[in-house]
């Protein structure tokens, strides 16, 4: 996240009682299965924010776009893979193309993860070099976005759609959702793209910092909001999904993957707590498994 952006962001929850924080109107609350603390993994994530699911591996993909700045936990690694259950198995780096790894996306069909970079306002598609193995030096590594090109300045947030050939993006500033297509030449970042979007703001939202995709709907997460949106692929609101209660600080990313529960589908989300630029010396990362509760 900009830095400067997310002091700002950060002092303003603190100082303010953010009255759209709980929605009145929300039917489902989210409650809690799991919580794991990635800031006591081997290899500490202090502030995780990407996170995406490989169902063919059965890991979460989460990356850390903070770590680097503090000295004393950063180990050279920004990416790291762990079990829903919350083991740590193994960690990787994006340094050679992003030391702001803001969001991942994982494309199952082609086997390759999509990474959003917001100081640089690129995704790049990244796949696997001859060791097979992501977040290693011989990585396979191309911009397909500079998301500037379509009026996105702080990407953060992304979602895959395979089915459609599409990469949905929020943007934390301007609190958009982006939904982007290649044209006739099947390649993004040409004239040809199709973007489409929507705000969030009108449902409450002053940040927009990840979204994610189950059926024909949007999940969008927000780091001073206690609620998700639920949208229509349009930005139809479905419903606010209550976050209150749970130890939520700083929602980050969101996906999809089956439960540890049993549940077929449950949501996993990371926060990554108090920012570094608040506290040096934080170290509070955690990701949550979560499920719908309907309430009367």
């Amino acid at each position: 996240m900009k830095r400067a952006l997310r002091t700002a962001l950060f002092i303003s929850v603190v100082c303010s009682l953010l009255p759209s924080t709980v929605p009145a109107s929300a039917a489902t609350k989210a409650s809690l299965v799991r919580v794991t603390m990635t800031s006591s993994w081997p290899t500490k994530s202090p502030d995780p924010m990407g996170l995406t699911y490989n169902p063919r591996a059965k890991r979460l993909l989460i990356s850390d776009a903070e770590v680097d700045e503090m000295p004393a936990l950063w180990k050279g690694r920004n990416l790291f893979v762990a079990k829903r259950g919350g083991g740590l198995t193994s960690t990787g780096t994006f340094k050679k193309f992003t030391h702001e790894p803001e969001d991942l996306a994982w494309d199952n069909a082609h086997r390759v993860l999509y990474v959003t970079d917001d100081d640089l306002d690129r995704v790049f598609r990244v796949g696997r070099g001859k060791d097979k193995r992501l977040g290693t030096r011989d990585d396979v590594v191309a911009t397909v976005l500079h998301t500037h090109r379509f009026g996105s300045f702080d990407p953060e947030g992304l979602a895959w759609l395979g089915s459609k050939r599409m990469l949905i993006l929020s943007d934390s500033t301007n609190r958009r959702v982006y939904k982007i297509r290649p044209g006739k030449d099947l390649k993004f970042g040409t004239r040809d793209d199709t973007v489409r979007s929507f705000g969030t703001h009108k449902y409450g939202f002053t940040t927009a910092e990840d979204v994610a995709v189950r059926g024909k709907h949007l999940f969008i997460v927000s780091s001073r909001q206690r609620f998700i949106l639920e949208t229509t692929m349009k930005g139809a609101l479905i419903q606010k999904i209550d976050l209150t209660g749970l130890g939520i600080v700083s929602a980050s990313g969101i996906t999809f993957a089956p439960g540890t529960d049993g549940g077929r589908s449950r949501l996993y989300l990371t926060a990554s707590g108090v920012d570094n630029n608040v506290n040096p010396n934080e170290n509070d990362g955690r990701l949550f498994e979560l499920k719908f509760v309907k309430t009367p």
